[in-house]
């Protein structure tokens, strides 16, 4: 099974001592981590060694896909991990890591096209991603805020928003009133939104003018309580 796991150059380790087997095989065959273009790291208690994961991801050269999901890690420890590594193929990255250390991060990966993010925890300063030059980031998910600030820079044409689960919704009309200039390229939309948004149809028709897909999700703080609809439309017929 592992051999085949290499064969399609997909490797998924899910636990610290996973993450130290694999540290073992790449150090002593090269050709392995050189086919290695996939990683997910997913797991469900606090990483405990840094290095180890960190030796793993630089013998990884040719990768392309990474996500990173390590909970209870301190932006420190983040920063640690990630620092002066350089994936020259990386296209898709999904991490929870603090925004701080994605910035840091993006700025030598500026080829990255699929950019999936947690809740950066800032609620009056703005996102440190706000200002991040991706010029073929095409897909971006991530919290309602720190979406908005990377779509107005970056030729995003795919949009999956979410609201923060410990603040009550933003209204949808705030963010297509933010983006008025930048919008007019997307897509495909997933966006949560509040009970009370009543015109979120017409903002959108006005907003988004190639939008052939849409999914809306209703939410009430602090916590998700219902699937409101979900659609393929052309929307000529609501302009």
């Amino acid at each position: 099974m592992l051999l085949t796991f290499f064969l399609q150059s997909v490797i998924f380790l899910s636990s610290e001592m996973k993450i130290r087997f694999f540290l073992g095989i790449v150090e002593h065959n090269r050709a392995v981590a050189l086919a290695v273009r996939s990683l997910h790291v997913v797991l469900c208690e606090q990483l405990k060694q840094v290095t180890l994961l960190r030796e793993c991801l630089k013998h990884l050269r040719y990768l392309e896909d990474l996500e990173l999901v390590l909970p209870r890690l301190t932006p420190s420890r983040w920063g640690r991990l990630l620092r002066d590594l350089h994936f020259h193929h990386l296209d898709l990255l999904r991490a929870n890591a603090p925004h701080t250390v994605i910035a840091a991060f993006l700025e030598d990966h500026v080829n990255v096209a699929f950019l999936s993010i947690e809740d950066c925890g800032r609620t009056s300063k703005p996102c440190p991603l706000d200002g991040n030059g991706l010029p073929v980031l095409c897909d971006v998910s991530g919290p309602f805020g720190c979406v908005s600030a990377l779509v107005q820079n970056n030729p995003v044409s795919r949009v999956t928003a979410h609201q923060s689960p410990a603040t009550q919704p933003i209204p949808a009309f705030i963010l297509f009133s933010s983006l008025s200039t930048s919008t007019a390229c997307l897509t495909v939309l997933e966006l949560e939104l509040s009970p009370m948004d009543f015109d979120v149809l017409e903002c959108l028709a006005v907003s988004t003018p190639a939008l052939i897909a849409l999914k809306l999700v209703e939410v009430q703080a602090p916590t998700l309580v219902s699937f409101h609809w979900i659609f393929s439309i052309a929307f000529d017929n609501i302009k």
